[in-house]
């Protein structure tokens, strides 16, 4: 299973500037995460890994928002969209569910980004545990996993 230093190390390889916070506390949902960082939820993004028509993509939405299946329906032509679980997320990515980067995964994968997580100049990710956050530019997060940005993410959650 990979961990924080493994995306510290990519970060590294790839020349992109970063932090890795380590968290007061335990984090499993992007909520957590900004109340333990003191940030926005909107500045949290979700690392998640869907299967569409049968390949794993990850897709990164704002803390403060769902992906909406419908929408990925639409953007990428796919069939079938279904969120990864468990067990898969951990094999394709090399994460746990709850701490997966956006980069530095065991598998290289697509890409699909929602507009909105690169509206804050920073972001905070995954960082590989749920006690590590990954803090980097929104633009570095752009460029190093050249997604397919779409608008695939619902409408703001409430609370």
């Amino acid at each position: 299973m990979r961990s924080c230093s493994d995306v510290h190390n990519y970060l590294l390889e790839e020349g992109v500037q970063h932090e890795i916070i380590h968290l007061p506390a335990l984090s499993r949902t992007a909520k957590q995460a900004a109340e333990l960082l003191g940030v926005p939820l909107a500045e949290v993004v979700k690392s998640l890994l869907f299967v569409l028509d049968g390949r794993p993509t990850l897709v990164l939405v704002p803390g403060d928002r769902a992906a909406d299946p419908e929408l990925l329906r639409a953007v990428t032509g796919c069939a079938e969209v279904a969120l990864a679980r468990g067990k898969q997320v951990l094999d394709v990515t090399g994460y746990r569910s709850g701490a997966v980067p956006p980069c530095g995964l065991a598998t290289d994968l697509p890409v699909v980004a929602d507009r909105a997580v690169f509206e804050s100049p920073i972001v905070y990710c995954g960082g590989g545990t749920t006690a590590a956050m990954l803090k980097l530019r929104s633009r570095d997060l752009r460029r190093l996993v050249k997604p397919r940005v779409a608008s695939v993410a619902g409408p703001r959650l409430e609370g």
